[in-house]
């Protein structure tokens, strides 16, 4: 029955209590109501009668056990009838507790004699399996419902190849339902598939990173942007093949995409999105642009970067291959992951089969929207959380990512996190786990979210330090301000703090691996385009984000990159990218050739970085015996480490010129500036804004 036609609404709340909403002309207070089902009749009392304008609100106990999978009706004395749908009691304890499923066998499991599927559902009164054969022929199975929540059907025969989904009659109607669980797709996420993972890419490398996240040096890249840009000859342009594609040069023969990633150095590339996200019509040719930020399918790569969306192997073979490759060349890698919001509340499919469960709702029943994306999902819930967890183990088992990155991590529960951090730890010490750690709500929520201010109680998790970024670069919304290495020299204190992993006297964190250190990224301008802003001297601007490139890589704590970077990455001034054009987004190729002498630079610094511990100092406690950071006269830095391999480095944010004394046994060994001279063979005199870098023979 639709409900614009039900003679009034009814929803249960609680295991003993429920809402009945009448329309006021329709009300008396003589109404009396009954709860059948099960083959019972079931007395109510209301207990509280509320007048929300138009309607009447009664909210009624009941002393009987409901079962969810059954139907049930509200009728009044005129034998008027209302089904019961399922309310408020989705979000209780006890629901959660009740149906808690925690076998890893949700989805299908493929042999060749039988498939079993498995949908958690608690309050479906069917659930139906849509099966359809290579050759299209459609067959209805009915799924059993046992405990926990969970139909399951076990289908005899070979379904290689077969593809499915799921009909749910929920909440008075019955609707088509994806797998949540499912591992392969078509395009556009249509169908579900079976597949044989014996037909998977075989993966034969492992990362080689040693796991300490201070080891680390991150550089995030987009598929598509990576080997999007027409200069390069790139055979599978936008698409994970693309990636690991050798021999690619720039017009003027430097290196580019997967060579030049090697050369560089870095350990990591953190991938924007990689699962299967909407925004983007994977059957479409033509140029469309999404960063992926919109969750649809998250044990499915994104078809748009693979040769072929609707064949479901292409999408996960490709993206193994690309990252088996990756990992032959040493370079390890990190999802972009994104758990705190998904691109369409009611078309998500835990909402479809569990209405009202996977959200923050308001007193009003109304999604919150503190992610901006009008939803935010109530990670700390049983299944949700269950779902978190599975999936990032998916990705390390059958893909072996090597750590994730966790977009608005603030919006997580610590709970989840934790827990997630410590199975991801069973499976391999090498794996590293951050995020956005902005502390985003104002209500209770706040205590047991996964930010920043509650970095003491996950400790083994980096969150991205936007006090580096605002102090280095200067404040992200107010473009004409100035930072350290734009020529705001006011915070120095401040500067000392970032410089020293934000963990001298616990600043911020209690240990410098949670700092990940960095001045652009995806978000936001580039440090290009914003201090180009502040000064058209691009001469200027080029030394300044070399600085605050140098400043990230030698600062302590976690260094990182923002694709491009290295060569001055822009992005024609657009601050929010994420639907904008290729000919915004592109890594520019021939930037990186006209570039080239600042490319080199960031190489030898990486190098020297990966060579010297002193650079990887973990606690407070070390940074006071081993790090002596001076404010100069000129507000210029110099830091010296002791004795674990006695580097002396000058920050030097300003032209002014500017004399030094350095002890003959130090020599110059980088700098990103040639603007200097010698006297008297430890007397430099130092021209130019720059790093110098001094190493003691």
């Amino acid at each position: 029955m639709e409900k614009d036609k039900r003679p009034f609404y009814c929803y249960l709340d609680d295991f003993d209590l429920l809402t009945i909403i009448v329309p006021i002309k329709n009300y008396s207070d003589k109404d009396t109501y009954v709860l059948i089902g099960n083959e019972e009749i079931i007395k109510l009392k209301i207990e509280q009668k509320v007048n929300i304008g138009v309607e009447i609100k009664l909210i009624a106990s009941f002393d009987a056990y409901i079962f969810l999978g059954e139907l049930y009706f509200i009728q009044n004395q005129k034998k008027e009838m209302s089904e019961l749908y399922t309310g408020k009691i989705v979000r209780t304890e006890l629901f959660d507790n009740i149906y808690q499923y925690n076998k890893d066998d949700l989805g299908f499991t493929y042999t060749k004699a039988s498939t079993k599927f498995k949908v958690w559902t608690p309050v479906a009164k069917y659930v139906k399996l849509e099966l359809v054969s290579p050759n299209g022929e459609k067959s209805i199975y009915d799924l059993t419902y046992k405990n926990a929540g969970v139909w399951r059907a076990e289908i005899e025969g070979d379904l290689e190849g077969y593809r499915y989904r799921f009909q749910v009659y929920v909440n008075g109607k019955e609707r088509i339902v994806v797998d949540p669980y499912a591992i392969a797709s078509n395009a556009n996420g249509e169908y579900s598939y079976v597949v044989d993972k014996s037909r998977f890419f075989p993966m034969e490398h492992k990362s080689k990173f040693s796991g300490n996240m201070l080891d680390a040096i991150l550089y995030e890249m987009s598929i598509r942007d990576f080997t999007i840009d027409p200069s390069v000859d790139f055979e599978h342009k936008g698409k994970f093949l693309g990636v690991i594609e050798e021999g690619k040069k720039t017009k003027d023969g430097f290196s580019a995409g997967l060579d030049y990633l090697k050369e560089l150095g870095i350990t990591h590339v953190q991938l924007m999105p990689v699962f299967d996200f909407d925004g983007i019509d994977e059957n479409k040719d033509e140029p469309q642009y999404n960063w992926g930020y919109n969750p649809q399918q998250y044990f499915v790569p994104e078809g748009w970067f693979s040769t072929n969306p609707n064949d479901p192997y292409a999408r996960i073979n490709e993206f193994r291959q690309m990252i088996d490759v990756l990992h032959k060349n040493g370079i390890s890698v990190v999802m972009d992951v994104v758990y705190n919001h998904v691109f369409d509340a009611e078309e998500f499919p835990f909402e479809k089969l569990v209405p009202g469960y996977p959200y923050h709702v308001d007193r009003q029943g109304i999604c919150t929207n503190v992610s901006g994306c009008h939803n935010d999902v109530a990670t700390h819930r049983q299944m949700m959380r269950k779902l978190i967890i599975d999936n990032v183990k998916y990705w390390v088992n059958e893909f072996k990512i090597d750590g994730f990155r966790f977009d608005l991590m603030g919006l997580i529960d610590y709970e989840t996190m934790n827990e997630l951090r410590q199975e991801l730890h069973e499976i391999s010490e090498h794996l590293i786990v951050y995020g956005e750690g902005w502390n985003m709500y104002s209500s209770n929520l706040t205590d047991r979210m996964a930010h920043m201010r509650n970095k003491n109680v996950i400790p083994t998790i980096g969150f991205f330090n936007d006090t580096f970024r605002e102090t280095i670069k200067g404040a992200t919304f107010k473009v004409m301000e100035k930072g350290y290495a734009t020529g705001d020299v006011s915070e120095i204190d401040k500067v000392k703090q970032v410089m020293l992993g934000s963990a001298y006297n616990r600043f911020m964190f209690k240990y410098t691996s949670q700092s990940i250190n960095y001045v652009e990224c995806h978000d936001n301008q580039t440090f290009f385009d914003k201090a180009i802003t502040i000064s058209d001297d691009i001469e200027l601007v080029k030394k300044q984000e070399m600085l605050a490139t140098s400043m990230v890589l030698l600062a302590q704590g976690v260094p990182f990159l923002h694709s491009g970077q290295e060569f001055f990455r822009t992005k024609q001034m657009d601050e929010n990218s994420y639907i904008s054009s290729d000919e915004i987004n592109l890594i520019d190729w021939e930037r990186r050739a006209e570039f080239n002498e600042s490319v080199e630079y960031i190489k030898k610094l990486i190098a020297i970085r990966k060579k010297y511990g002193c650079f990887k100092l973990k606690s407070s406690s070390e940074l006071e015996q081993e790090a002596e950071i001076i404010e100069m006269n000129s507000k210029s830095l110099m830091i010296h480490y002791n004795s674990k391999c006695n580097i002396l480095v000058i920050f030097k944010p300003l032209l002014e010129s500017e004399t030094v004394i350095i002890p003959d046994e130090y020599k110059l060994v980088l700098s990103s500036s040639q603007n200097y001279q010698v006297e008297d063979s430890n007397e430099y005199i130092l021209n130019d804004i720059g790093t110098y870098i001094f190493i003691k023979e």
